[in-house]
């Protein structure tokens, strides 16, 4: 698994897709990755941003390209993998955890200070499912 993965939103919402905001000049982002809005465009998202979303496709370096991204909202549920070694207080119910440094996945050594809560880990697949708790557009 590479990225964030949309599962489903607590509330029977379909997941919602902003479109009008351009990528940042000359950055590529991948398929899942976490972004947020840094001076009116899309860049990706350090360990401990809010997230604003994740990017629905790849993303190629240039000027003024499109992007779709997969708003971060109340209630919505993510997949994602984890990654290093995993912190005592990686567990469910963490509400600090941090984006991994390839802003695809989830930093499990890092379980203060970020913006993601964990509902469940998968030990043996190394998958984590995940809410974002501090939202840039909450």
């Amino acid at each position: 698994m590479q990225g964030f993965r949309f599962v489903y939103n607590e509330y029977g919402a379909p997941t919602s897709r902003i479109t009008d905001i351009l990528f940042t000049d000359g950055e590529d982002g991948s398929a899942g990755e976490a972004v947020k809005i840094d001076a009116g465009r899309w860049t990706k998202a350090g360990a401990t941003d809010e997230i604003g979303g994740f990017l629905s496709s790849n993303i190629e370096s240039g000027t003024d390209q499109p992007c779709e991204v997969f708003q971060a909202r109340e209630g919505d549920v993510f997949e994602a993998a984890f990654t290093g070694t995993p912190d005592a207080g990686f567990v469910p119910g963490a509400n600090e955890v941090a984006i991994a440094a390839d802003g695809l996945s989830v930093d499990a050594a890092t379980v203060t200070g970020g913006s993601i809560a964990v509902l469940g880990v998968i030990e043996d697949k190394k998958v984590c499912r995940i809410k974002v708790k501090k939202r840039q557009l909450s």
